[in-house]
């Protein structure tokens, strides 16, 4: 790639009109009006703006509504020093120009802005190759007229001015201005359409980014800083933020009851697998246990309310010696409005089958654990 701009810079080396008060180098004539400003990611600005030696390669195309050809493929070397072999250059091409258009995108097919500070005289932290990955050039003014003919190879008398800005893939920027007022020979190309634009290609009022605007999305009218966010994953408003405001909470639902954990939300435009709409489950493996779960009488918060068998039930437990105390659970006991024949409100009957063995009854000295406190004859009157 070097070596191909090197033989074109050769080829094409010549020397702009420039500045009628600028000196003229024995060497090379006068010296070409062309500035850059390159700035490293950490900020460095570095100035190349003595442009020693300079090519221009150009291509005319007839085109509608010209009656004299226009520039259509426009390449520009510039160099800071007189040394050719040195790789101390910048290169800007633009193809299928057109003079209705301003507006071109660098870091694609028809538009490129490279440069090699290898061996130029600048910090070494802003020495190397670099080639735009994004950015622009805007024509500020660009004409064109024959100054003796129309015939392949007669000189066209060329002005052209323009604006431009590249950012390369470690965020390397460069930009600066392009002047090329100067005759070039007139060599012919078949016109291909202009890759140019006014800056709002998708016609939406909003300039490109790609130009210096806010459209993040120049091909799409329904993008761009005018738009309502609306939630599909994609950036609707180019504020830099996708569905900000728009989406929905969801919450991790392992047991699939609806209900999910409050400490595992999601944002997302679209309910997941797995997931639910609404929070507030107490117990994530036990689907009959949500905020939406009817609270039974069995010790357990089934409603996730905070509070277990809260309501107008009461433990009730099976008391078949009718002595008042019934069956520990879980073996006798249950939930009811009311204490039903053969029931008591009261638990921990050690002996359900006589009716003076309950946690109610009187001690004595019989070799049994009369009040079901699990101690026998504990009396000091049994000793």
């Amino acid at each position: 790639m070097n070596c191909i701009r090197f033989s074109l810079l050769l080829t094409l080396l010549s020397c702009g009109k420039g500045d009628d008060e600028a000196p003229e180098d024995p060497d090379v004539g006068f010296p070409c009006d062309a500035t850059f400003t390159l700035t490293t990611p950490s900020g460095l600005a570095i100035e190349l703006d003595e442009c020693k030696h300079h090519g221009v390669q150009m291509e005319f195309a007839s085109m509608p509504d010209s009656t004299l050809p226009q520039p259509h493929n426009i390449s520009f070397i510039f160099r800071s020093t007189k040394n050719t072999n040195v790789d101390c250059w910048v290169q800007w091409e633009v193809k299928r120009a057109c003079p209705d258009r301003t507006e071109y995108n660098l870091g694609v097919e028809d538009g490129q802005l490279t440069w090699n500070t290898t061996d130029c005289d600048i910090d070494a932290s802003a020495q190397g190759e670099f080639e735009a990955e994004s950015g622009s050039s805007e024509f500020t003014s660009i004409s064109a007229a024959p100054t003796s003919g129309l015939e392949e190879g007669s000189p066209m008398s060329v002005y052209l001015t323009a604006d431009v800005v590249a950012i390369s893939s470690d965020g390397t920027t460069l930009d600066g201005t392009v002047i090329i007022d100067e005759d070039v020979p007139l060599t012919y190309t078949e016109f291909a359409g202009c890759s140019g634009s006014d800056g709002d290609a998708d016609e939406d009022g909003a300039i490109g980014t790609q130009y210096g605007g806010d459209d993040c999305n120049d091909e799409d009218p329904t993008i761009g800083p005018h738009a309502v966010e609306v939630c599909d994953g994609i950036d609707n408003n180019c504020d830099g933020v996708i569905d900000e405001g728009v989406t929905t909470t969801f919450y991790e639902d392992a047991d699939g009851d609806g209900y999910g954990l409050e400490a595992s939300p999601l944002e997302a435009c679209q309910k997941p697998e797995g997931y639910a709409q609404y929070d507030g489950d107490c117990d994530d493996d036990d689907p009959s246990i949500n905020p939406d779960a009817t609270e039974v009488c069995d010790g357990i918060d089934n409603d996730c309310d905070g509070a277990p068998d809260e309501g107008t039930k009461i433990a009730i437990y099976l008391d078949n010696d009718g002595d008042g105390y019934g069956q520990d659970p879980p073996a006798g006991s249950s939930c009811a409005d009311s204490i039903p024949e053969g029931w008591s409100s009261e638990g921990m009957d050690c002996d359900d089958g006589n009716d003076a063995i309950h946690p109610g009854a009187e001690e004595v000295c019989d070799g049994v654990d009369n009040d079901c406190n699990t101690e026998v004859d504990e009396l000091p009157s049994c000793d």
